[in-house]
């Protein structure tokens, strides 16, 4: 153990730390355990004065209450409950008082338990002695008992030693506190001079290893550089027996190794020397040879660079320049160029000025060219060189041309021309030369065919591109192959780097991000069936697209076979978002038009049963009438509105357009409005006095009603509705202005569209089909005008119609006072109708004859001359209205006989080809065709002309 300790000083370092880390180890446990100790020792000391601290409080607040409830039983003498608490807790007390007793120590804090039992026993027997007294009914004697007998001295005193000994227990407990701090105190000043102490034992340490190790190593290092220096020296501590003498023993070895080995080099470098002479010799002899191999090297890289550019290069411009650059380092030439033989006479050249290309191009058919294309094969032309191809050498030189054609299907398409300087082609490089055109030949003939490709995929690609559905192209492992611009619109489905040439697993994820997420799964299933080739259950599918705007798109496929084969599957993505959300509104249409029809429907039905079954006096029949007659009014305003949509849609709209005055237009509306819209003030704003425009009065009276009565439904809570007619650049402006719920922003640009209704709560209770505006801004514009809208969210509403100006004055022709006593036919097989009518007649001073059929209705003519036929087309027999109609304007009796045709067909140009000029829609108020005999009699040039009024129902506010 002493050998093995002196001869080592890594095993003396070991030791000297081992014990060092021992001692601090040891220490650190000590004081560890000492500290522990002493705050286990104090803090059990704490706990148990704190537990006396907690016994001491709750006996001395059982005693407050015990005092309490004697004071409560002597103060208001009921045993009830300040007695019964107080025995209660005067046993509590014994209890606590022996908690307490087990649990102190101190001698003095024992004698005072003792003297409180005594004093308890005093005041209880004291309080004996007042229940006496109480009993008694003695308050003098409780005083005197109180006073002279000590019973308040005796509480008083109790407390007092009760407090005492509280503050004696947080006392004792402070100052066994302060002792562990102090004690810890002095334990961290210990640890601290314990540390310093480790501290100074380990800088004894290191600087005993320091003087061990330090000297013999800075003796080595002189030693070492005196060897350096060619001194010859006696290396120290070769006899110690540690590291340093194993040190200094290596050292002195490879010293005298290193002596060797020099004298061995002085020998070797006299006969490198030797050997350096004869080299020197062969020096230029082997410069030489790697020149050549430099060559050989650069036409090797050339010759591999020109074959990979023939078998990969598909660019045309990139293939030439290729294929001139290294064939000219390949035959180590000086210039060239390679021209295509087709239209265009593509070329690349190297060397070459871009003018004399293009003007050895445009003569090369002049030249020895011509023998390249006729014979097939190469030809060299020597020449003599140019004074640029010479430079500044003196002498005449000459050069090559090599002309090569580039053969394919036996046919010349290339011509390669490469030019060398000062030197000829030999028959190997000539040869090697053919070797080469034949691949340059394959290339130009893959890059023909690339090309050929290429366009017909870009003219496949244009023709999907022109296709409004969206086209995606998929073989049958699902990597797609083509897709068109229209696909990545509708369902930004591309990647943004151009190749849309992706895996199923990148475009299906792409793609499907895009559905919304309840059609995802059902998608994916039609997308992989379709793939694998499988027919899915359905060979449509209809998914919603999610984006700026959700979109509904129809998918359907293809697959493509190659002879019978199964190579691939086109989706076709078809937008019918337009489609859904007429469907949806259609679907709405039917739902709002069945509820609009039901409620007048069920007034109707309602009011005509009560009548029909009970007899009702006079006042509320004409009540209840009216009422059928609002209902049934309300019922053909829904009706007419869809009939004039549909005539609008189909352009069968006819307008019989007059010069009308349009305030005296909106004064009409406005009256029925002013009668029933209590809660609404109407104005009219006149900053014109040009009202006169030409058209159909009927259809203008419908527009404004249209209008007004939007105004009044869509401001519930009443308020002001303002007319402004105003004049600007030779067209009459109409402001209908509201202080309604307004209109959102997101609805203004839908506002007209058919069957549109803004979907809001405040809306919601506010009936209508969604038509009234689609129809009223139809008449506008066929009026050549136009309506916009500006509207505030709960401000109102502002309709603006303009109508262009007329300045012919209206002719209003003059009604004809005197009654007409002639006979009017009426053609109708409804007798209820015709009933109405002939009543209508009849008070207008005409005679009426009523038929049902048509047969009736030629024969009455053979016998009668009317002065009006009213005339229905479906009739009752085998004739219909437009059989009769042709036979009376056939008779030469009969044809000058004005005709009103009075039915619910739509077919406005039948009869006016057939003469007509008025035609009366069921239904009609009867007052209207009365009106229309009226102004065809008085007016003579109307006789035998079929009348064509189209009327609604909302006409009859004047009749009414």
């Amino acid at each position: 153990m002493n050998k093995r300790w002196k001869t080592s000083l890594s095993k003396q370092f070991i030791w000297f730390m081992s014990g060092f880390l021992v001692l601090i180890l040891l220490s650190a446990i000590a004081l560890g355990v000492y500290s522990q100790s002493v705050e286990q020792k104090y803090r059990t000391k704490v706990n148990q004065l704190r537990t006396e601290q907690q016994y001491a409080v709750q006996l001395e607040d059982s005693l407050n209450h015990m005092f309490f409830e004697a004071r409560g039983y002597l103060a208001f003498r009921l045993e009830s409950p300040f007695l019964n608490e107080y025995r209660k807790e005067q046993e509590t007390i014994d209890q606590k008082i022996d908690d307490l007793d087990e649990r102190i120590t101190d001698s003095d804090q024992s004698a005072f338990i003792e003297d409180l039992r005594k004093y308890l026993i005093r005041y209880d027997s004291l309080l004996n002695q007042a229940m006496t007294f109480v009993e008694n009914d003695s308050t003098s004697g409780l005083r005197s008992l109180s006073q002279g007998g000590g019973g308040s001295d005796l509480v008083y005193t109790m407390r007092d030693r009760m407090r005492e000994l509280v503050r004696s227990i947080e006392d004792e407990i402070y100052s066994t506190e302060e002792e562990l701090i102090e004690r810890l105190s002095n334990i961290q000043f210990l640890f601290v001079v314990f540390v310093i102490f480790l501290l100074l034992i380990a800088t004894i340490v290191a600087g005993i290893m320091a003087r061990r190790i330090g000297k013999p190593l800075q003796e080595l290092a002189v030693a070492s550089s005196q060897v350096s220096s060619g001194e010859s020296v006696d290396m120290p501590h070769v006899r110690r027996e540690d590291e340093l003498g194993e040190l200094a023993r290596a050292f002195n070895l490879m010293v005298s190794n290193i002596q060797q080995n020099e004298r061995a080099l002085i020998t070797t470098n006299e006969a490198l020397v030797k050997q350096s002479e004869e080299l020197k010799g062969s020096k230029s002899e082997l410069e030489q040879n790697v020149q050549e191999m430099n060559v050989q090297k650069l036409v090797l890289e050339h010759r591999n660079e020109l074959n990979r550019s023939l078998a990969s290069t598909l660019n045309k411009n990139e293939l030439l320049q290729s294929i001139i650059t290294n064939m000219i380092y390949i035959l180590n030439s000086d210039k060239g160029l390679v021209v295509m033989m087709n239209q265009g006479r593509d070329y690349a050249s190297l060397g070459i000025r871009q003018d004399k290309v293009h003007e050895w191009i445009d003569s090369m058919m002049d030249g020895p060219v011509v023998k390249v294309i006729d014979q097939k094969k190469h030809h060299i032309v020597r020449r003599t060189m140019t004074a640029g191809e010479g430079g500044y050498h003196d002498g005449v030189g000459h050069s090559s041309d090599l002309y090569l054609p580039i053969l394919s299907d036996d046919s010349v398409v290339a011509i390669l021309c490469i030019t060398r300087i000062g030197k000829d082609f030999n028959n190997q490089e000539l040869q090697q030369i053919s070797g080469l055109s034949g691949q340059i030949s394959l290339a130009l003939d893959k890059l023909r065919l690339y090309e050929t490709t290429e366009n017909e995929r870009m003219v496949n690609i244009e023709i999907l591109n022109t296709i409004r559905e969206g086209i995606q192209l998929v073989d049958r492992e699902g990597t797609t192959r083509a897709i068109n611009n229209q696909m990545c619109t509708m369902l930004d489905t591309c990647f943004p780097e151009g190749d849309q040439e992706k895996s199923y697993g990148e475009w299906s994820k792409k793609f499907l991000q895009q559905v919304d997420s309840k059609d995802r799964d059902a998608v994916q299933e039609y997308i992989c069936n379709v793939i694998a080739g499988v027919k899915p259950k359905q060979s449509e599918l209809i998914y919603q697209a999610n984006g700026e705007a959700s979109l509904f798109i129809q998918m359907y496929y293809e697959h493509i076979y190659n002879a019978d084969k199964f190579i691939g599957s086109i989706f076709v993505h078809r937008d019918i978002t337009r489609e859904h959300q007429v469907d949806e509104m259609k679907n709405e249409f039917v739902s709002t038009v069945s509820h609009e029809l039901r409620t007048p429907l069920s007034s109707v039905l309602g009011f005509t049963e009560l009548m029909l079954s009970k007899e009702l006096k006079p006042e509320k029949q004409k009540k209840y009438l009216n009422t059928i007659y609002k209902e049934a009014k309300r019922l053909t305003s829904l009706i007419n509105d869809f009939l004039d949509i549909q005539r609008m849609e189909a352009g069968k709209q006819n307008y019989e357009k007059k010069p009308v005055n349009l305030q005296e237009i909106v004064e009409e509306v406005l009256d029925s409005y002013r009668i029933n819209a209590t809660k609404h003030s109407f104005f009219i704003e006149d900053l014109t006095d040009c009202y006169e425009l030409i058209g159909d009065a009927d259809k203008i009276k419908q527009v404004f009603n249209n209008f007004i009565s939007n105004a009044v439904k869509y401001s519930p809570d009443g308020g002001s509705i303002v007319i402004r007619f105003y004049e600007k650049q030779g067209n009459l402006f109409v402001d209908i202005e509201d202080e309604g719920l307004g209109i959102p922003e997101d609805a203004l640009s839908k506002l007209f569209t058919k069957f549109y209704r803004v979907d809001n709560s405040d809306r919601r209770q506010i009936g209508g089909t969604g038509l009234g505006l689609a129809i009223s801004k139809e008449i506008v514009t066929a009026h050549g005008g136009g309506v916009t809208v500006t509207s505030a969210l709960g401000k109102g509403s502002t309709f603006t119609l303009s109508f262009p100006l007329t300045t012919k004055k209206e002719m209003r022709p003059e009604k004809s006072d005197d009654e007409m006593d002639a006979a009017v036919l009426i053609v109708e097989d409804d007798d209820s109708l015709a009933l109405l009518l002939m009543e209508e007649i009849t008070e207008n001073g005409w005679s009426v004859h009523h038929c049902r059929s048509g047969e009736t209705a030629i024969k009455l003519l053979e016998t009668m001359n009317p002065q009006g036929i009213v005339l229905d087309i479906m009739l009752d027999g085998r004739m219909n209205g437009w059989d009769v109609l042709k036979a009376a304007k056939e008779k030469e009796h009969t044809k000058d006989i004005p005709i009103f045709v009075s039915t619910v067909s739509e077919e406005k140009q039948r009869g006016f080809d057939l003469g007509a000029s008025d035609y009366l829609i069921k239904p009609y108020p009867p007052k209207k065709l009365t009106k229309s005999l009226i102004k065809s009699l008085v007016n003579k040039t109307n006789n035998g002309k079929i009348l064509v009024p189209d009327y609604s129902i909302e006409d009859t506010e004047e009749g009414s």
